[in-house]
């Protein structure tokens, strides 16, 4: 696989690797990551996308917000029409049939010929009327029930993305799962389990616990259980002592 990169390719995949690699923000990968992301991929539109696709109460994190090199390109979309949720089972690059894909995939790999995507459900529902020709998506391991991954569109009159864009972004994979695994670890404070870890999070931005529960599609009597169970274990009594406590030790 790596011969087939340049030496440009390689060099423009070392920033992307060292821009990751600096994140310490409140997402695992931000916008300085993701702009040299759109350096090594050309792109009109790009982003790191990780959610949940379970309503189950499990212990891993639940989705960090969706972060944007520019606006989403599905925001003119209404989701949840018959017309999209019907279109969504003819879309190539549908997340829920491709988590445990390795490799980064073009929505042309799928449907080569312009006759085939004007025929496209999917085309003609969402990537038109967002102004999309070409798609390009990387999917990273995830725990079951959550999806991360980067996308890439580019609007109508653009070329397609080359062949050589494969192949890159499949070698960056590996590297860019370890930038999350890392990330994944400092958010955490000592001692608290995942979904503690969550809460506080969401604490820290200031959301009530109502506001947490619907964010983790759990009970109002869980996120109380789980906060009587962080101040035992921070040794403290309130929701402003946990933040500082677990802040000030991670």
């Amino acid at each position: 696989m790596t011969a087939r990169l340049s030496t440009k390719d390689l060099d423009a995949a070392l920033a992307v690797i060292r821009a990751a690699s600096a994140t310490d923000g409140n997402h695992p990968f931000e916008h300085p990551m993701l702009e040299q992301l759109t350096q090594l991929v050309p792109a009109d539109q790009a982003g790191y996308f990780e959610y949940r696709v379970c309503e189950v109460d499990t212990q891993e994190p639940a989705t960090t917000r969706n972060v944007y090199l520019v606006e989403d390109p599905g925001a003119a979309v209404d989701w949840e029409t018959e017309e999209i949720e019907s279109a969504l089972a003819s879309w190539p690059l549908n997340d829920s049939d491709h988590v445990l894909t390795t490799t980064a995939l073009r929505f042309s790999d799928a449907i080569p010929s312009r006759l085939q995507r004007l025929r496209n459900a999917y085309y003609a529902a969402v990537m038109r009327k967002c102004g999309v020709e070409h798609e390009m998506k990387l999917w990273l391991p995830s725990p079951p029930g959550v999806v991360r991954g980067f996308f890439f569109v580019r609007h109508a009159g653009r070329r397609d993305f080359d062949e050589r864009h494969r192949p890159v972004l499949t070698v960056l994979r590996s590297h860019l799962e370890a930038v999350r695994a890392r990330w994944e670890r400092r958010q955490r404070p000592p001692g608290l389990s995942q979904r503690e870890a969550e809460i506080v999070h969401l604490l820290r931005a200031g959301l009530t616990n109502q506001e947490i529960a619907d964010r983790l599609v759990i009970s109002t009597g869980t996120v109380r259980t789980h906060l009587e169970n962080i101040f035992g274990k921070l040794g403290v009594h309130s929701r402003t002592a946990a933040v500082t406590r677990a802040f000030e030790r991670s």
